[in-house]
């Protein structure tokens, strides 16, 4: 069995590993890639570069608290967690002269990093299935929506999350985790399963096959901020569209993503938490032993 500072350098690797393959993959629409800038005009392939750099220490830092932490209580460990993450978001914001990158990132893998260096504390083995590392991650973050967003209509300047909660009912991140990425679990890591069985795409195509599947059924509150509830079906239904359309596997699959990059940037839509959740996707399935 590693050491425990061994075993949370190897978790980080892993996380930035996923954070890494991400944004490479290419094309994504509306997302920064190697190709273009999708929607964004403030970032690019190189910001990402820069930003993923900067978070190794964090996430580090987090498995190594999951590592340490005694206590059954395991919100506690997430409040332990959360200056950590500030100090995180800082470093990346360094790094990328104030452009907010991977700050939804930082949330849910310092929490997935927590939960994982829980269990490894626990069980002394070094291989995780994406159920008991949501499982924990879910108890983690125990009635976090009504603790975060209680309140509301007291306050006189909301936040982009609390403003959504508050008119759509959209929970964004918070929600996904409380649920213990129940976006993910449904679909995207049983397509990373199948394809180590049967390897039909390579590894670029599996991740863009992936986001879509997220795209037609997360709650992306990235859309919604940019183009309203709209956007957000128009998005779900073109994806499923894409889907029902044999995905990856049609001969000019990356032509259609790369007209829909196009339509998206018009309509400035980038579906930045599905991206999020494509990168929570891969990094489980590498906690699992995939080999990617």
């Amino acid at each position: 069995m590693m050491k425990n500072e061994i075993y949370a350098h190897y978790i980080a690797s892993l996380a930035q590993r996923a954070i890494l393959y991400e944004v490479s993959a290419t094309p994504k629409p509306g997302l920064v890639d190697r190709d273009n800038n999708g929607a964004h005009n403030d970032m690019d392939f190189f910001t990402f570069m820069s930003s993923s750099s900067s978070l190794y220490k964090g996430l580090y830092e987090f498995t190594m608290a999951g590592i340490v932490f005694e206590e059954e209580d395991l919100t506690n460990l997430f409040d332990n967690i959360r200056p950590l993450g500030m100090d995180c978001e800082k470093s990346m914001f360094l790094a990328t002269k104030d452009i907010n990158t991977h700050k939804g990132i930082i949330f849910s893998f310092g929490i997935l990093c927590a939960s994982i260096g829980s269990l490894y504390k626990k069980h002394k083995k070094e291989i995780f299935k994406a159920e008991e590392v949501c499982s924990v991650a879910k108890n983690m973050v125990k009635d976090l929506i009504l603790k975060d967003f209680k309140n509301l209509s007291a306050k006189k300047v909301l936040t982009h999350g609390e403003y959504l909660y508050k008119n759509h009912g959209l929970t964004g991140i918070r929600g996904e985790v409380e649920s213990g990425f129940k976006t993910i679990m449904s679909k995207p890591l049983l397509i990373v399963r199948q394809w180590n069985i049967n390897k039909d795409l390579d590894k670029n195509d599996l991740f863009l096959e992936v986001l879509l599947h997220i795209m037609a059924s997360s709650e992306d509150t990235n859309i919604v901020t940019r183009g309203g509830m709209e956007s957000l079906h128009y998005v779900k239904s073109i994806s499923k569209e894409f889907l029902e359309k044999s995905g990856m596997k049609q001969p000019n699959s990356k032509e259609i993503l790369s007209s829909m990059n196009d339509t998206f940037v018009k309509m400035n839509i980038s579906p930045g938490g599905s991206a999020d959740l494509l990168a929570v996707t891969i990094f489980l399935a590498l906690v699992e032993g995939i080999e990617l």
